[in-house]
């Protein structure tokens, strides 16, 4: 598995659970926004949980795809 950024492998599919820990690990040890890739989910409204979880994404803050049965999502926080 391939990993961007050495948190999580492009081609793994998150629960919203798994979502939400990554991304408030990571926002802990990091005070910078950024883009950071945050995997892949089975649906939209999947990615928009994790993306309003503390931190909350903002306005344009979020990007995702669909690509067949997955929403490969950017989150900047």
């Amino acid at each position: 598995m391939a990993k961007q950024n050495g948190e999580i492998a492009v081609d793994r599919v998150l629960s919203v659970e798994e979502g939400i820990e990554i991304k408030q690990r990571i926002a802990a040890q990091r005070s910078l926004k950024q883009w950071r890739w945050m995997g892949n989910y089975g649906d939209p409204t999947e990615a928009a949980a994790v993306a309003n979880i503390d931190p909350p994404c903002m306005a344009g803050e979020v990007m995702f795809t669909i690509n067949g049965n997955l929403t490969p999502a950017w989150m900047f926080y």
